[in-house]
């Protein structure tokens, strides 16, 4: 009930972000859970996958930084529809052209789309409201957005073959996957709505990249935990329905009930993560939560059954993404207004290095050996980047600084 209240709180530009995010959230997770599905029924294999799913990281890797820098020109509103925009193209062709150089081609374009929207939607968010609300703001729109996959997820379970005996298609064909994937683009659309109806249009003079690298020993330390863990998760996480799919022959059905639950929980999770860092500390929350959820990565990986395997998965992500939100946040607040933008382009490059990196070694390393050497490489990965961020964290004084500001 108190976020409620404070959500009523909030200015209007704020509340229709958040309408687009939880959205976005609900389409966003019917993709997740079909888009390697769809892959596999047109009879690519996971090597061609790992391509694809790198490719938009690629392409954020090399437009962050310059978009971040530049984004403040055109206004955040503007930045946003361009972005929406380019994604809802690039779906578009994905499900038209399946056929590799039209595939590849669409996920630059929503690479460029993902990463025009995505370089704003945290210095808009800290922008729209006072330093008091900041914290819920981006814990409810963390989790809100999370929240609506739950809904996405159980559908996205479902929907291929319920639309397969609507439409008279083969059950877990490419036509099912495409219909329901078609589906999401006109829902994506919606999305792009609430985002029109903004009134501010956010410009600001652009940072230049001197002064936000003038922190230059922050900056770094940032950079390495971001691409540390965007490289770990690049790993596994794109994969985890083609994991489930081939090792416990998991059903579409199956396969969105988990997702959902693992939605549900990670919702619960980012909600709850302003609380925990007000009590904790905000360096301290981002390092619990990623320490903790190692052991139940490495359960997700090596459970000898569907239900442990589930059970490890379902209690790291919301674990591990706990800390995303505080972390934003964090680093927001570490900045100055006019050097958020890019610094924020500087962590999109960042994390995207990883996770392409990653995401391509990881489709080819399947091909050749399964998953097994996977889950051990990103457990160290990530213990690698808690003790990088613990570290930071104690140098910097984070929590005290932070403190004291208030």
């Amino acid at each position: 009930m108190n976020y409620l209240v404070r959500v009523g709180s909030f200015p209007r530009d704020a509340q229709l972000f958040l309408l687009s995010s939880v959205l976005g959230g609900f389409v966003g997770s019917i993709q997740g859970l079909q888009f390697n599905l769809y892959l596999k029924a047109l009879g690519y294999g996971q090597d061609f996958m790992g391509v694809l799913n790198a490719l938009p990281a690629f392409v954020t890797m090399a437009l962050a930084l310059p978009l971040g820098l530049a984004v403040g020109r055109i206004g955040y509103r503007r930045a946003i529809l361009a972005g929406m925009g380019l994604q809802a193209a690039g779906l578009l062709v994905l499900c038209l052209i399946p056929e590799r150089l039209p595939l590849l081609g669409s996920r630059v374009v929503a690479g460029i789309g993902g990463t025009l929207a995505g370089v704003v939607g945290a210095p808009f968010l800290a922008a729209s409201v006072g330093d008091r609300d900041r914290a819920h703001l981006f814990g409810f729109q963390a989790g809100a957005s999370i929240l609506s996959g739950v809904a996405g997820s159980a559908l996205g379970g479902f929907l291929p073959g319920l639309l397969a005996q609507l439409l008279g298609l083969e059950l877990q064909g490419p036509e099912a996957y495409r219909a329901a994937l078609l589906l999401t683009v006109a829902l994506y659309v919606l999305s792009i709505v609430p985002i029109a109806l903004i009134r501010a249009p956010g410009r600001s003079e652009p940072p230049h990249l001197r002064d936000v690298l003038a922190r230059r020993s922050l900056v770094l330390r940032l950079v390495v935990v971001q691409t540390t863990i965007g490289l770990g998760a690049g790993l596994v996480i794109p994969f985890a329905n083609i994991f489930f799919r081939l090792k416990f022959g998991a059903t579409d059905p199956q396969l969105g009930t988990l997702f959902a639950l693992n939605a549900l929980l990670m919702g619960l999770g980012s909600l709850a993560a302003p609380a925990i860092a007000t009590r904790v500390g905000r360096g301290r929350t981002v390092v619990l939560s990623q320490g903790l959820s190692l052991p139940f990565l490495l359960l997700w990986g090596f459970g000898p059954t569907l239900v442990w395997s589930a059970l490890g998965y379902l209690i790291r992500t919301p674990l591990m993404n706990l800390a995303g939100p505080v972390f934003s946040l964090l680093v927001m607040e570490l900045f100055p207004p006019e050097l958020r933008s890019g610094m924020n382009g500087i962590l999109m490059v960042s994390w995207n290095a990883g996770w392409a990196l990653g995401s391509l070694a990881s489709g080819y390393v399947q091909e050749a050996l399964g998953f097994d050497y996977l889950f051990p490489s990103t457990a160290v990965l990530y213990s690698a980047a808690v003790y990088l961020n613990g570290r930071a964290f104690r140098r910097l004084g984070v929590d005290t600084v932070l403190r004291r500001r208030r």
